[in-house]
C-alpha cells in the first residue's frame, strides 16, 4: 500500500526526468511519486525550436498547472501531496504550500521569492550578465546555453554526463525568468510568496558550491518560516544535483526528512 502522493517539480530548462533516480529512492520507500513535466517542458522538446506559446508562459501560468495536477491527485486520496521542489520548482513549491496545497514541502536549491535580496557577487553577476547578453527577457523564450549551464549549474556533474544532461534541456520562457531572477523590476511581483500562509514542515537544501541560488540566500529562504523550515548546507553540492557525485546523499536525506515528517496516508 503506498504512503501517499509526492509531487517533484523540476527548474527551469528541464523536466520531470531530472527526478529518475529521486522517484526510484522514494519509491522503493513505499511512495507514489509524480513528475510532471510544466507546460512546453517535456523531452520533445529538447533539441528543438521553443514553442511559439513558451514565452507567454509565466511564474503564474506555471503554478496554475501545477494546482490542476495537484487537484487531480486530490481526487484521488482526498489529501494533498508532499511537494519537491528544484529550483524554480523551489518557488512554486513556496507558492503551492502557501495555498495549502502540500502535506510537507523539500525545497531543493530554490529560487527565493519576490523580495529577497541577492546573498553573492555570483547572483547579481548572473543576473546583469543575463540582462546584458540577452536584453528584454520578456517576450522571448531562451534557448539552454552550454557555456552558461557549465560556469554556474552543471559544473560538478562530470564532462561526459553533463554533455548528456544538457542535451536533455529545454528553452524556456524568458518571461519566466525575468520574474524570478531580476524580480526588482517585476511590478507584478509574480515571485511573491505569502510565507506567513505556509503552516506545514518544510526541508530546504542547499548547496555549498552553488552559484545559482547560493547557501546563503537558502538559509534566508529558510528563515522566512520559522518553527516550519529546517535548513541544511551540503558540502561540494552545485546548483543541478541531478548528476553530481552528491546525489545519492541528497536522495536519501530527501527520502529521511519525508518519512520522519510525513505520517503515511
Amino acid at each position: 500500500m503506498s504512503k501517499g502522493d509526492i509531487l517533484l517539480v523540476h527548474g527551469a530548462f528541464a523536466g520531470g526526468w531530472v527526478f529518475e533516480k529521486l522517484r526510484g529512492e522514494l519509491s522503493r520507500r513505499g511512495w507514489k511519486t509524480h513528475a510532471p513535466d510544466l507546460p512546453y517542458h517535456g523531452s520533445d522538446f529538447a533539441g528543438q525550436a521553443p514553442h511559439p506559446d513558451l514565452h507567454r508562459q509565466g511564474v503564474e501560468d506555471y503554478r496554475r498547472f501545477l494546482e490542476a495536477e495537484i487537484a487531480r491527485l486530490m481526487q484521488g486520496s482526498g489529501r494533498p501531496p508532499v511537494l519537491v521542489g528544484h529550483s524554480l520548482g523551489g518557488l512554486l513549491t513556496q507558492q503551492l504550500a502557501a495555498r495549502n496545497l502540500a502535506r510537507a514541502a523539500v525545497l531543493l536549491a530554490p529560487v527565493a521569492a519576490w523580495g529577497t535580496l541577492p546573498h553573492s557577487m555570483a547572483e547579481i553577476g548572473g543576473a546583469v550578465g543575463l540582462l546584458l547578453k540577452v536584453g528584454n527577457l520578456r517576450g522571448k523564450a531562451l534557448p539552454p546555453d552550454y557555456q552558461l549551464a557549465e560556469q554556474y549549474s552543471m559544473d560538478r556533474i562530470p564532462p561526459a554526463l553533463r554533455r548528456d544532461s544538457f542535451a536533455r534541456l529545454v528553452p524556456e520562457s524568458g518571461r519566466a525568468i525575468f520574474e524570478t531572477l531580476t524580480w526588482w523590476l517585476d511590478w507584478h511581483a509574480a515571485s511573491h510568496v505569502s510565507a506567513h500562509r505556509v503552516q506545514v514542515p518544510m526541508l530546504v537544501l542547499a548547496g555549498s558550491d552553488d552559484k545559482v541560488t547560493p547557501a546563503p540566500t537558502c538559509r534566508a529562504v529558510a528563515r522566512q518560516y520559522p518553527g516550519r523550515a529546517v535548513f541544511r548546507e551540503i558540502p561540494e553540492l552545485s546548483h543541478f544535483i541531478f548528476g553530481e557525485p552528491k546525489e545519492d546523499e541528497v536522495n536519501a536525506m530527501v527520502g529521511d526528512w519525508i518519512d520522519t515528517h510525513v505520517p503515511p496516508a
